[in-house]
């Protein structure tokens, strides 16, 4: 034992020499960026607070200073010990929302420290923007004050998280104030914190109310108490009412009845949480009980039948010794229960955490798919519509050109385009000159076909079967070719036509008859949309 002593007291002044260099760098803290830590447990951690003893009848003023946990906090306490009570009045400033640690802090919380160094929970700060006021009472006429940030308002002792503390009194009265340094042990309660400080960390604008996140947080803590196991009634009932108080949330619920249902809550779960620590080590010095039944059973007939008091006096000292070594046993078991309780809850909040995080994904992904898809579609759409007013202008300017073209020369509609056809009385007989009135209609064509675009010019000879295949080859060819020129000499672009003769193999009517030989000795031009551009 004298060894154990010894290790925690190390433990102890290693934790506080430790403490100022935490507080060296709050800034270079803050910047890092923020993530889920655990808080080393303290073994017997102790801290200094400054106990002022306050007379009778005397205001006296103490000024609250913030800790690198909350470097820029204000405070001023007015002290008045009157008929054996103290009545204190605490204004703070610049102060910034508990939340803010992350992790499981929600609240502020006022200790009182009494001479021997038993803290007492005094009452809950409330942040209105950046300040906040309380006013409570305390039986105490020596005693050191502090803030800390903790999970909820009913925490039985202070986290290591100290945020402000009273600094030496100033009065006028001339009154003997005593100051002495009173040491007190910070909370061996693991909490999680995702800041060290909130130097960087923005202000409120409103009230901060934190009622239903601390049920919320009390009933994590029970659960890491090992409330599920030990005391599941209770924690049911501390579940079922935040549920209740959730989906109010959700609806909006007034502010005045969060308060009401939160506080009832955290205080629901933490009985739920005392009880599972005690029956937690109840259980365990059950089993310690069982283990050494044997040997107590012995002890206690032995100790029945001592035939002298030395004898007896040594057998006591033996069933002491048993009965101590059975509860620290105990009191290691429950504690590693509660230490395992504390990891399987932490391992449920990282795999909730987790698969609401993939939950979130695949929401968010399935969100992205379909803002992809109805984007997709919205385009497919643009396309669409763009292409059928393309389609429709198109149409309409082969309308146009169609109705223009079709009062100088006979045109018709073909799933090549349009098509003008220029007979052969236009040509001078076995010739691929053109006579003055071919002239004039091709002049006629050509202005129409200059105000258009989008279009490409295929002019193509055609002959009747009479002679041989050679000469009305080159003889459609040569027709084809004189059109092409006039066209090009009236300013149609080269680079949209081309010529091609064809000769007697692609009549339009039967070659037996003058009529349809002569339908078929033709130049035919051809205006082939170029892929819906066509525009008049």
């Amino acid at each position: 034992m004298e060894k154990i002593a010894k290790c925690l007291a190390i433990s102890a002044l290693a934790h506080l020499l430790l403490m100022p260099f935490a507080a060296a760098n709050p800034q270079a803290d803050a910047e890092k960026k923020p993530e889920l830590v655990q808080a080393v447990k303290a073994i017997t951690g102790t801290r200094p607070s400054l106990g002022i003893t306050y007379p009778e009848g005397v205001t006296i003023t103490v000024k609250f200073q913030g800790t690198q946990r909350l470097p820029f906090a204000v405070g001023e306490a007015k002290v008045e010990r009157k008929r054996g009570t103290t009545e204190i009045e605490i204004e703070l400033d610049e102060v910034k929302p508990a939340s803010l640690f992350g992790g499981d802090y929600n609240t502020y919380v006022l200790w009182t420290v009494s001479p021997e160094g038993h803290t007492v929970n005094a009452g809950e700060f409330i942040v209105r923007g950046n300040r906040s006021k309380l006013n409570v009472t305390s039986t105490l006429e020596t005693f050191g004050m502090f803030i800390t940030a903790e999970p909820h308002y009913l925490v039985p002792y202070p986290s290591r998280f100290v945020v402000m503390e009273n600094t030496r009194p100033t009065h006028k009265l001339g009154g003997v104030v005593g100051e002495s340094q009173i040491k007190y042990r910070e909370s061996e309660g693991i909490y999680n914190f995702e800041r060290e400080t909130l130097s960087k960390a923005a202000e409120a604008k409103t009230e901060v109310r934190t009622d239903i996140a601390q049920a919320r947080t009390a009933i994590q803590l029970a659960e890491r108490a090992g409330a599920a196991k030990f005391a599941a009634q209770e924690l049911n009932r501390a579940r079922e009412q935040l549920l209740k108080a959730e989906q109010g949330q959700a609806v909006g619920t007034g502010v005045g009845t969060q308060m009401i249902q939160g506080k009832e809550i955290v205080r629901l779960a933490f009985e739920a949480q005392k009880l599972a620590e005690e029956r937690t080590f109840q259980a365990a010095l059950d089993a310690e009980r069982k283990a050494n039944a044997d040997e107590a059973a012995r002890l206690e007939r032995n100790i029945q039948e001592a035939q002298t008091e030395a004898e007896k006096a040594r057998l006591l000292a033996e069933q002491r010794k048993l009965q101590f070594e059975m509860e620290e046993r105990a009191r290691r078991a429950s504690e590693e229960a509660k230490a395992q309780a504390e990891r399987d809850a932490q391992a449920a909040l990282v795999a909730k955490r987790q698969a609401e995080e993939a939950a979130a994904k695949a929401a968010a992904d399935a969100e992205a798919a379909r803002l992809a898809k109805a984007q997709a579609d919205a385009a497919a759409l643009a396309a669409q519509q763009q292409a059928d007013a393309a389609k429709r202008q198109a149409e309409e300017a082969a309308n146009k050109m169609q109705a223009a073209l079709s009062k100088v020369v006979e045109t018709r509609r073909t799933a090549r385009g349009l098509i003008l056809n220029l007979p052969d009385i236009l040509f001078e007989f076995g010739k691929a000159n053109l006579k003055p009135e071919t002239r004039e209609v091709l002049a006629r064509v050509s202005g129409i076909l200059l105000v258009a675009s989008g279009y490409h010019l295929s002019i193509e000879g055609h002959t009747d079967n009479v002679g041989s295949d050679d000469y009305n080859m080159k003889l459609s060819e040569a027709r084809a070719q004189s059109v092409l020129d006039y066209l090009f000499q009236a300013g149609v672009s080269q680079d949209i036509m081309n010529k091609k003769g064809f000769g007697e193999s692609q009549p339009r009517s039967s070659n037996d008859t003058a009529k349809g030989r002569q339908e078929n000795r033709r130049v035919e031009i051809v205006i082939e949309d170029k892929e819906g551009d066509l525009k008049l």
